[in-house]
């Protein structure tokens, strides 16, 4: 997500005079925007909802040859799209215009990342589909279905600005939106998992943990992955509860 924010920031805001250097586009827009952020972004949530689909739908233990796959699926987009882009002619990919003090994308380099970066937005929307119905105590839908919505808002943008505006980056009314979408999409996504969670560990830790606990031996996670719960007490019905 840091990736993504800082590819975003160089590549629709003036870089005249501090970051003009020779090839600073191509590493703003293609390896921090693009490569290390929004299909790391993507990358990260398919994977995710694989790992709950093999644990909790298909029954089935996760090893290192789930994270080696991984690994060779997002080295081979690196390799395969990343690289191939880097070497080719600056015209047809992304270059810096020294009279704007802006990046400016190729025709080629647009139409194949948007492409590619819808490709892999509806990977999740079928991955997140099929983990609809997993009702455990990591059940994390409500939630993935809210990244999925504002991510869908941010690309689904971000398409009509490119094709309508061409030269958007010229103006500042895109260049901030467009900013201003994919920063609160890319840094939103880590609040929106982790938000109950963290209000229910410091404000409601002993309710909290009790909840889970019992969840998790309803799952039949202790006995699956040989773990040992502290024994569960009875809840205090003056304090508030909390919501998992």
């Amino acid at each position: 997500m840091v990736f993504w924010y800082l590819g975003t920031i160089g590549t629709n805001f003036n870089l005249k005079g501090h970051l003009d250097f020779s090839g600073s586009c191509l590493l703003f827009s293609l390896w921090f925007r693009i490569v290390f952020g929004i299909f790391m972004f993507i990358c990260v949530h398919v994977f995710r909802l694989y790992i709950y689909i093999r644990i909790f739908k298909q029954v089935r233990k996760v090893t290192y040859r789930q994270y080696l796959v991984g690994a060779i699926v997002f080295a081979t987009v690196v390799t395969g799209y990343g690289v191939t882009l880097s070497v080719l002619r600056r015209q047809l990919t992304v270059r810096f215009v020294p009279l704007l003090g802006t990046c400016v994308y190729g025709t080629v380099f647009a139409e194949l990342s948007f492409g590619l970066v819808w490709v892999g937005w509806a990977l999740i929307l079928v991955v997140t589909f099929i983990a609809r119905d997993i009702n455990t105590s990591f059940k994390e839908y409500r939630e993935m279905l809210l990244i999925v919505l504002l991510a869908s808002i941010s690309i689904s943008y971000e398409t009509v600005v490119h094709h309508v505006v061409r030269e958007y980056t010229t103006h500042q009314w895109s260049r901030v939106s467009s900013t201003l979408f994919e920063f609160l999409t890319s840094q939103s996504s880590l609040f929106i998992l982790l938000g109950v969670p963290v209000y229910n560990c410091m404000f409601h830790r002993d309710e909290f943990r009790r909840k889970f606990f019992e969840k998790m031996k309803a799952d039949g996670m202790a006995s699956r992955y040989q773990l040992t719960l502290p024994p569960t007490t009875e809840p205090n019905t003056t304090s508030q509860q909390p919501t998992l």
